[in-house]
């Protein structure tokens, strides 16, 4: 998602729709996982000190990380992004998973059941999110979606040479500024049933 288009408001209206549902055993009990990764990441000990930049989804170059062991002891980023990788894709095969960000699109892209949204919004809208859930007033915020934005985007070219606008890397692109939340939501439980059924031969 582009940063600031509300992706975890909107994973939340979507378990409050699933939970609607009346089909119990497709739709109940589905977890979230955004930053709560770490989680599942630290039961690693070594790893846990880079944690904290990884989940804001800093990524440092190569170059940069070597350096920055140089200056601090801290751990190998690329083995906690290894990681994180290996945990999104353990979390996505258990199933009933929303996974917010963590190139949980590309970790995930050949499992059959998997959904894969793409989230944008115009930079007012996006400012707006990001004022409201950072407490930022609007120049650090526009710094702040630049910043998160560029980062997300060298992640996922660095390590699956992929391009993160690409709308092709998705199964759909949602535009925050036409679509509601219950939209989406409403969109994605139909999608997820019939997927599930067509793989039942339903």
């Amino acid at each position: 998602r582009q940063a600031g288009a509300g992706a975890i408001s909107l994973a939340r209206t979507m378990v409050d729709a699933f939970d609607r549902e009346e089909d119990r055993d497709l739709f109940s009990d589905w977890q979230i996982f955004n930053r709560n990764l770490a989680d599942v990441v630290r039961t690693e000990p070594s790893i846990a000190r880079s944690l904290d930049s990884l989940l804001d989804e800093e990524y440092r170059s190569p170059t940069e990380d070597f350096f920055h062991q140089l200056v601090r002891s801290t751990s190998d980023q690329d083995r906690t992004l290894i990681r994180v990788f290996q945990a999104v894709r353990s979390l996505a095969m258990i199933g009933k998973t929303i996974i917010i960000g963590r190139a949980g699109s590309r970790v995930t892209a050949d499992l059959p059941l998997g959904l894969h949204l793409r989230l944008v919004a115009s930079e007012t809208t996006r400012l707006a999110g990001i004022m409201e859930s950072d407490s930022l007033n609007a120049r650090q915020a526009k710094s702040e979606l630049r910043k998160v934005d560029t980062r997300r985007a060298r992640l996922l070219k660095v390590h699956f040479n992929v391009d993160v606008d690409d709308p092709s890397g998705y199964d759909a692109v949602w535009n925050l500024d036409s679509a509601s939340h219950a939209e989406i939501a409403e969109a994605t439980i139909a999608v997820i049933s019939r997927r599930c059924r067509e793989r039942a031969g339903l």
